[in-house]
């Protein structure tokens, strides 16, 4: 097989969210019957929401929040261990207020359930974590990596927890993947490479794998399985708008990671800062050098002796509570799910109809 002259000649095309359209679809139902649970690890959440593990998104408070209104938090690692198995307890010791019993989600012992990251290379960590965190979330950039996956095997192997692994973008990946850990170990699969607002791998390494096209390629990974119904797709990056939620499930994903969207909750871990006369987060990547200066993140990446900045700073606003952040993406979600026809997350992929914008559509003044 020849390895010159055939890669450009039928180039794979990459789609962004911003270039996508659904076509509508028969509307059964109005949107507020549509259901938009889905379960994770044994988990029933009845938003298909998880927070990113990043050191300005989710700490104890905006986990526990989460948690309350039906989704999924991961508390971040770039922190001591100690810090770490703190912030999960506290999580758990959240009280459940009466008004949350109908979509709390809950442990075994009728605490709120809590995830936790955990660095492939850092047994001891994952050890000490695996009493009191419910889910595994590996973190690093990209998980199709030899040493990543060895690590992975001894967590697994020595804490027995069921995990979601990632990140992964290709086809080939999540195959590898399934086969080296077994369908068994993986409580879902994260993808989604260097398309979040604030990670500037791809434009640093030319390397990466944009939502659309991470989860479809995960999507047909698992399809070709027969996981595709067993293992969730949990897209991660790039999502600015609840309809780019919906563009993942229409491809095959059942549940989103949102880091920038959490970061704008009044819980978030980022801090409150005075910026051109409003009140606003600070917002960084864990390849950032603000992140990087902790020093203790930097195995996110294929190389500890990296000193490559793969994330930037920004501020964004304070958009309210987790509660009312969620409630509104829920609330679009629903609208969405309605004009394809769509009655649940699994239905979205089986009756979604996908264009892509051949161009931008006109702009036309508003007034009023």
């Amino acid at each position: 097989m020849e390895t010159i002259g055939h890669k450009l000649d039928h180039p794979q095309r990459i789609y962004y969210f911003d270039e996508l359209l659904f076509l509508p679809g028969f509307a059964k139902r109005s949107p507020r019957d549509v259901d938009v649970s889905m379960k994770l690890g044994g988990f029933s959440l009845k938003a298909p929401l998880i927070s990113s593990p990043m050191d300005t998104v989710t700490g104890p408070e905006l986990a526990a929040a989460l948690a309350l209104c039906g989704g999924f938090g991961v508390i971040h690692r770039n922190c001591t261990t100690e810090e770490a198995v703190k912030m999960v307890e506290e999580t758990k010791k959240a009280k459940i207020p009466e008004k949350y019993n109908a979509t709390a989600v809950k442990d075994s012992k009728g605490r709120l359930a809590v995830g936790a990251a955990v660095s492939t290379s850092d047994l001891e960590r994952a050890t000490a974590l695996a009493d009191v965190a419910d889910l595994f979330f590996t973190d690093v950039a990209s998980f199709h990596n030899l040493k990543v996956y060895e690590g992975t095997k001894q967590i697994i192997k020595k804490t027995g927890k069921k995990t979601v692994i990632g990140n992964l973008g290709t086809k080939a990946g999540v195959l590898y993947a399934v086969k080296e850990l077994g369908k068994e170990n993986i409580a879902g699969i994260r993808v989604g490479m260097g398309s979040g607002s604030i990670c500037t791998t791809t434009d640093i390494s030319g390397v990466g794998s944009p939502g659309p096209v991470a989860v479809e390629q995960a999507a047909l990974a698992l399809n070709e399985l027969g996981l595709l119904d067993e293992i969730p797709i949990i897209v991660d990056g790039g999502i600015r708008h609840s309809r780019d939620i919906a563009f993942s499930f229409g491809l095959g994903a059942s549940l989103a990671m949102l880091g920038n969207l959490f970061a704008r909750a009044e819980e978030s871990i980022g801090e409150k800062v005075m910026k051109d006369g409003k009140l606003q987060k600070a917002y960084w990547g864990m390849g950032s050098a603000e992140a990087r200066k902790k020093r203790l993140a930097l195995d996110r990446y294929q190389s500890s002796n990296k000193s490559v900045d793969e994330g930037i700073k920004m501020y964004v606003p304070i958009e309210g509570k987790v509660e009312e952040i969620v409630e509104r993406i829920v609330a679009e979600l629903r609208v969405t799910m309605g004009y394809v026809g769509a009655a649940n997350i699994r239905e979205m992929r089986d009756v979604t109809e996908i264009v892509v914008r051949t161009a931008k559509p006109p702009e036309f003044e508003r007034t009023g």
